[in-house]
């Protein structure tokens, strides 16, 4: 490390082409985490001998200086390479145990297992091998260059993976056909799919349509069993159970939109049928937005009729009282047409009928107040000038 960050290697220290246990390291796929550290112990004990002797700045010292460098960055390369591929075939070991784990969803997916295409792109060489790499900026080479493509670990890697994607095409598959739902069918293709990047095995390819049609007859079975729910909670309540219809569209539609995610294509007869249950629930819950407001506008002529009843025969209900109403039932359609009920749907019509009655009962009780409190001033207006007419005979008497 002081080596470099001091800078110490000379401009004109001899090319690394020219030095043959730096090239071997650079090449070699078989070399293992041991034999790497057999390499640096060696080269590191001759490195300190020439220092100790004086000879820290000599040619062969700054070869072996380089070596060690390239040396250990590959031991670091080898060691992380070689320690994930012990835990994958560990994982391989186990993998049934893992597949109805995952499943069944009882336990997480292996971390081994996620992002493993992506962990082994990052650890091998861009374009495969680092001697061809640039190595005029060697501190930054010596901090970047990976295995070369066909590393025995890497290789190792790379098998297992392809086994393990083999492996879970098949398991998938099986479990599928087995009646497992969508959620735990789903996980085990997000663990195939994040363990190699999304590239399909030949195996994951040949059975692809073979899970999408076991996927997409899942999601019509939840489908069916949505409807069925809200079947249930309609036949318990006189409530119109409108989040109940919402719910249960709404999780039909995200199935649907997940088995399309996972290679079903939108028109599988299967997703078609589900998707047409999907919208039928849709309608439902606007519909029962829209009862919510014709309830209630029912609920308020029932109100007035009380009313009318009170008041009896001949008596007039509270004038401005049936126009409060409507107004209610005016708020209650706004409200239900902003959650999704359709202006024009019968309920809604019904619910602005029956408000239109109200302001014209109360247009007619308006006017029978007016009729009456007229009639009232008339009579007495009458009673008065009756009255008057007779003090004025009884004058008239008391002068004769």
């Amino acid at each position: 490390d002081d080596w470099q960050a001091k800078k110490r290697i000379p401009k004109n220290a001899p090319g690394v082409e020219d030095l043959p246990v730096f090239a071997k390291t650079l090449c070699n796929v078989e070399d293992t985490p041991e034999l790497l550290q057999l390499v640096t112990d060696e080269i590191t004990d001759q490195y300190g001998l020439s220092k100790e002797c004086g000879g820290a700045r000599h040619p062969t010292a700054l070869i072996a200086m380089r070596t060690i460098d390239v040396v250990e960055r590959k031991l670091e390369l080898v060691r992380a390479v070689s320690s994930r591929g012990d835990l994958v075939q560990a994982a391989w070991d186990r993998r049934r145990e893992i597949v109805k784990e995952v499943a069944q969803n009882t336990r997480e997916a292996p971390q081994e297992l996620l992002g493993l295409a992506a962990f082994i792109k990052k650890y091998v060489h861009p374009g495969g091998d680092p001697m061809e790499a640039d190595k005029s900026d060697f501190l930054s080479f010596c901090s970047s260059f990976g295995l070369p493509q066909k590393h025995q670990c890497v290789a190792r890697l790379r098998n297992l993976m392809a086994d393990f994607s083999d492996f879970l095409a098949v398991a998938t598959l099986e479990q599928a056909n087995s009646g497992l739902d969508v959620d735990g069918i789903m996980r085990l293709l997000e663990l195939c799919k994040s363990m190699t990047g999304g590239k399909k095995s030949p195996a994951m390819e040949e059975a692809s349509k073979a899970i999408c049609d076991a996927i997409a007859d899942q999601v019509l079975v939840f489908a069916k069993e949505m409807k069925k729910k809200d079947d249930f909670a309609v036949s318990r309540s006189e409530v119109p159970q409108v989040e109940s219809a919402r719910k249960c569209a709404k999780d039909v539609n995200a199935q649907i939109k997940e088995a399309i995610l996972m290679g079903c294509e939108t028109s599988h007869p299967a997703l078609s049928e589900a998707k047409v249950l999907a919208t039928e629930l849709e309608v439902e819950c606007k519909s029962r937005i829209a009862l919510k407001a014709q309830i209630h506008a029912k609920l308020q002529l029932v109100r007035d009729d009380k009313e009318v009843e009170i008041a009896g025969e001949g008596g007039i209900v509270e004038v401005g009282s049936a126009t409060r109403m409507a107004e209610g039932i005016d708020d209650a359609v706004k409200k239900s047409v902003k959650e999704g009920a359709q202006k024009v749907h019968e309920f809604i019509q019904e619910a602005e009928e029956i408000a239109k009655e109200l302001r014209q009962r109360d247009g007619e009780r308006k006017r029978m107040k007016a009729r009456q409190e007229r009639m009232a001033k008339q009579a007495a207006d009458a009673k008065k000038g009756k009255k008057k007419k007779k003090g004025g005979e009884d004058e008239e008497d008391d002068e004769d």
